[in-house]
């Protein structure tokens, strides 16, 4: 690895590789600590499962290449690297929208966005991070990565390289079962709607049975890594059956409910009754 060169960018795959290794793991950390600040505790931040961010390996690896040659002009290396980082997040938030149908991150509740993919706040950040990196810590990052031994280099890079397509499956997988269960709680709310409206105030067995795998799936949602990592996502499809998840105060088991004795049934239909019997009168 260490003796195949990429020309373009004058760097050997071996240093391009530990660039992007730094780069994803301090952008990970970076994403924590604004998150901890944020919330008060603990949130593993980014797309996959790991300490490592992607988007930031990638990102600042392209700037720091493309943006070398007029790293000592201060103006234009800000205005430039804010530009080309806005431009890459927003590439980056289209695609993965695309692919996924799920916006992971939303500005539109900042001024000056961009369908909520980038906006102004946010750009100009860019522009200082990246001023301070390319002049400040990168080199150092350079020096440093001269002195990995290559042959112990090429090792830990394979096994890196493993744990991060581990990572990466791990996580497609986490999706597709996300995307699942919340296609399966939209169906089941739509089924409870119908049957409210058919039994009317007598409440089936079958209807506490769906109410309650409706609410273990609606917890499985809550309390998904891919939530707490990304709290402003938006998938495309069942958006509104999401936003009625998240604000789901509890979960109350099928005991709670019949312990009860129905005066406080927490069901996913009972706003829909309500409506329903409000119009009949």
């Amino acid at each position: 690895m260490q003796n195949i060169h990429i020309n373009i960018l004058n760097d050997t795959l071996f240093e391009l590789f530990y660039y992007f290794c730094w780069w994803s793991i301090f952008g990970w950390f970076l994403e924590v600590v604004v998150r901890t600040l944020e919330t008060g505790g603990f949130e593993n931040r980014g797309f996959l499962n790991g300490p490592f961010c992607p988007i930031y390996g990638f990102g600042v690896t392209i700037i720091t290449h493309i943006l070398e040659p007029i790293q000592e002009n201060f103006l234009l290396l800000y205005i430039a690297s804010s530009v080309i980082c806005t431009s890459f997040e927003l590439f980056v938030g289209v695609l993965m929208e695309k692919i996924f149908n799920t916006k992971w991150w939303d500005y539109s509740h900042e001024k000056f966005n961009y369908k909520g993919f980038i906006c102004l706040r946010i750009a100009l950040l860019w522009g200082v991070g990246s001023v301070l990196v390319i002049r400040i810590v990168h080199p150092l990052i350079l020096k440093a990565i001269q002195y990995i031994p290559y042959t112990a280099g090429n090792i830990i890079a394979g096994f890196i390289l493993l744990v991060i397509l581990i990572d990466l499956g791990a996580t497609l997988a986490d999706i597709r079962n996300f995307n699942r269960h919340l296609k399966q709680v939209d169906a089941i709310g739509k089924l409870l709607h119908d049957k409210s409206i058919a039994l009317g105030e007598n409440i089936s067995e079958e209807v506490l049975s769906l109410n309650s795998k409706y609410e273990r799936l609606s917890e499985q949602i809550r309390n998904s890594r891919i939530v707490r990592a990304f709290p402003t996502m938006k998938p495309s499809k069942y958006y509104s059956t999401f936003e009625k998840i998240k604000k789901t105060i509890s979960y109350k088991s099928e005991k709670d409910i019949i312990d009860e004795k129905y005066e406080n049934l927490n069901l996913p239909i009972q706003k829909e009754k309500v409506n329903h019997e409000n119009r009949n009168l």
